[in-house]
């Protein structure tokens, strides 16, 4: 960030990381949970390391869409594979759940979407750009 803004500050630099852990705590005894990936350093990358025997999908919507500091990076020459493995790109934190828990694990928990699915694969996470018309894969 620093080579592409140099001294300029903005708001979306400096807002604090959600903490999660209290609303985990809660969702944990009412979903059967099968995988939890907070989606810092190393971005959607991170979530090779619980995919066995499977892939992760994931698909444009109104919580993947980048916010406007995301939008500005990728204007300045970054690459799709870049943002999707250098940021978040918006995503806090991925939950894991059986397709059949998703809809009320999202009506139970504020601010969120389901963003994607795990399918039967060998390991990749594969990502609908929102910057581009490209499919990403890690």
């Amino acid at each position: 960030l620093r080579e592409l803004y140099h001294d300029k500050v903005a708001n979306d630099f400096v807002k604090p990381t959600q903490i999660y852990l209290d609303k985990l705590l809660q969702l944990n005894g009412k979903f059967n949970i099968h995988g939890l990936m907070h989606i810092t350093g190393g971005a959607f990358t991170k979530l090779k390391g619980i995919l066995v025997n499977a892939d992760a999908i994931i698909h444009q919507g109104e919580i993947t869409k980048p916010q406007k500091v995301f939008r500005d990076i990728y204007k300045k020459g970054a690459s799709d594979e870049e943002m999707y493995k250098t940021f978040n790109c918006g995503v806090g934190f991925i939950i894991s759940v059986p397709k059949s828990e998703a809809a009320r694990l999202v009506r139970e928990t504020e601010g969120s979407e389901i963003i994607g699915e795990v399918v039967k694969g060998s390991g990749l996470v594969k990502i609908q750009s929102f910057f581009s018309s490209s499919v990403v894969k890690y």
